[in-house]
């Protein structure tokens, strides 16, 4: 994220120094990577791979499922562990 702020600024730089046209090419080349399906399904995963470390408590997927009787669903025993995919 640091290298982009700072390509991003640097390029504007460059781009004032160059002339209102350079900048303007600079800029539209910046809206093109942001906007971009690539670009976005990028974000996408990185904010969901950051979200699956910081989430407090884990998902869990069920591994079995004891029925102690037919008759009384309330007395079922539904075994979990952590979903690690």
């Amino acid at each position: 994220m640091i290298q982009f702020v700072i390509g991003a600024a640097a390029g504007y730089v460059f781009g004032t120094k160059a002339g209102r046209r350079r900048y303007e090419q600079i800029k539209k080349g910046y809206q093109v990577a942001i906007n971009s399906p690539a670009t976005k399904q990028i974000l996408t995963a990185t904010r969901k791979a950051i979200a699956n470390k910081l989430d407090p408590q884990p998902r869990m997927k069920e591994v079995k499922n004891l029925n102690k009787s037919k008759l009384n669903k309330s007395d079922d025993i539904t075994i979990l562990e952590r979903d690690d995919d």
